[in-house]
């Protein structure tokens, strides 16, 4: 994970990627009916990441961009005595207009999956895993959203009463063991459909959440440090906390597929559809024994029509070895910089909150973290040969004041040149909630794959508030189209036929 102050830098749905007839594996999280008539008989992921944040609080202002950032190529006067790229909270620049504030942030490490077809392809099944990460904050006051992003520094947030305070913090990272079974349900030549689930079974490893109401806070100078620094003095809060120990996600064990022991546990669904429209399907057909059949290694649609519903469920959180949580109502409080420094792992802030505001012993953990249910459709124009157009719509289906997790919505257009061998994509899109337009580049060379949605902003154009990356490895044999009965030299397609035949 690529980690910037008040920044950390995740994608969700690979535009440039997942649209592909070749993307195999990657397809399946935006619609599972894809495993079926795929274009390989065999696609197994091997490894891959995708990275996203999004918010509508802060710009990126360093003065080098997020790719030199990543790939540490910053100029030397950027790096500090080790040799690491510094990242001062003054690039971040601020957006201030009084209203709430939010930040969606996912991670996705795509674990090794398989995925096959049988039946000569009228049925798809695949077995997939992953670790997923999301950070989720919504309907936060700008004040505190000031503090979370800036700290105490900023002389203009001192000596003023702050009351009214809101906001919801929620963290969660999880694993994800998953089967997607597909199948064709009408092929009439000119029309076909083709429908798929997933199931999922998902282990919570980390969750830590905090939900703020009705509060009331000043940042005021500390004397103790010869006002040099500042605390935080809280007149009044109404506050939920959890948060999971390190143990959680330091000690997996495979055996938490089948039981009740990790932090938390449950299940996930994914549901879908793809409906093809082939007026020219005479161009893909030929007879062998007598028996009319389709090739299977050409893409027969003019129009592809997708849609699905996705991450259908939640993640129950209940078990007291690995998560601590508080509810309390506090007056006059204070957080001060020296409790809160040397803490020891995760356990070690929740200690140091739950001391400053007096807390008292930890509530036993039961509450359910929604997953980051979605809408998505698409609609895929083959124009000609190798050239393809695709339309993607992401619809977060969670609300804002909802316990848990929650997609980012997305809308783009991407046109793409398409081979087996090779691609690449130049998705267009509204990214943020359809706040932020993007233009963005993505290919593949055999097993690699590579992207970002944000371009400009992977190059720091405009001071962008969205980012994206991905890549990945990933292969698979294709389906072969008829063989002539009759082998002729040279092949039909070879460069020696081409140059002696007359034009």
């Amino acid at each position: 994970m690529i980690v910037v102050p008040g920044w950390q830098v995740w994608a969700q749905h690979l535009p440039g990627i997942a649209m592909s007839n070749y993307a195999g594996i990657n397809a399946l999280y935006h619609n599972p009916a894809f495993v079926a008539d795929s274009r390989y008989n065999v696609h197994v992921n091997v490894a891959g990441a995708q990275m996203y944040v999004g918010n509508n609080y802060v710009k990126y202002g360093a003065p080098f961009s997020m790719f030199a950032y990543i790939t540490d190529s910053a100029n030397d006067k950027y790096k500090n005595s080790r040799g690491q790229v510094e990242f001062p909270r003054t690039y971040l620049i601020e957006k201030l207009n009084g209203k709430p504030k939010y930040l969606n942030t996912g991670g996705d490490l795509r674990l090794p999956s398989i995925m096959f077809n049988l039946f000569h392809s009228r049925v798809g099944i695949a077995f997939s895993s992953r670790g997923r990460f999301f950070v989720n904050a919504s309907e936060v006051t700008e004040p505190i959203a000031r503090v979370i992003a800036k700290t105490t520094r900023p002389r203009d947030l001192r000596n003023t009463l702050y009351e009214n305070q809101s906001g919801r913090l929620h963290m969660n990272g999880f694993g994800e063991v998953a089967f997607t079974l597909g199948g064709v349900l009408m092929n009439n030549e000119t029309q076909f459909l083709k429908v798929g689930a997933t199931v999922k079974r998902l282990i919570g490893l980390y969750t830590a959440h905090v939900i703020i109401d009705q509060s009331s806070f000043r940042v005021l100078p500390d004397q103790t440090w010869d006002n040099r620094k500042q605390y935080i003095s809280v007149d009044e809060i109404h506050v939920k906390y959890a948060i999971t120990r390190d143990a959680g996600y330091e000690n997996v064990q495979p055996a938490w597929l089948l039981s009740n022991g990790p932090p938390g546990s449950g299940w996930g669904f994914d549901i879908g559809a793809v409906y093809e429209i082939r007026p020219d399907i005479q161009k893909f057909t030929y007879r062998e024994k007598g028996e009319r059949k389709q090739d299977p290694s050409k893409n027969k649609y003019k129009y592809r029509i997708a849609a699905s519903l996705t991450d259908i469920g939640k993640i129950h959180f209940r078990n007291p070895a690995y998560v601590i949580q508080q509810e309390t109502h506090a007056v006059n409080k204070e957080f001060r910089f020296d409790n809160f420094q040397d803490l020891d792992g995760s356990e070690g802030l929740y200690n140091a909150i739950n001391t400053a505001l007096e807390g008292g012993p930890s509530l036993a953990p039961n509450f359910r973290s929604v997953l980051p249910a979605a809408f998505q459709a698409s609609v895929d124009y083959h124009h000609r040969d190798n050239i393809y157009v695709n339309a993607l719509w992401v619809q977060n289906m969670i609300p804002k004041d909802a316990f848990g997790m929650k997609a980012e919505s997305v809308l783009s257009v991407t046109p793409r040149y398409e081979h087996k061998w090779y691609e690449f994509s130049v998705p267009l899109s509204l990214l943020n909630h359809y706040r932020s337009p993007a233009i963005g580049l993505a290919g593949r060379a055999g097993p690699v794959w590579i992207g970002t949605d944000n371009l400009t902003a992977m190059l720091n154009i405009g001071n962008p508030r969205a980012f994206s990356f991905y890549f990945g490895l990933s292969a698979g044999l294709y389906r072969q189209g008829p063989e002539s009965q009759i082998k002729c030299w040279p092949p039909q397609d070879s460069w020696l036929r081409r140059i002696f035949t007359k034009r």
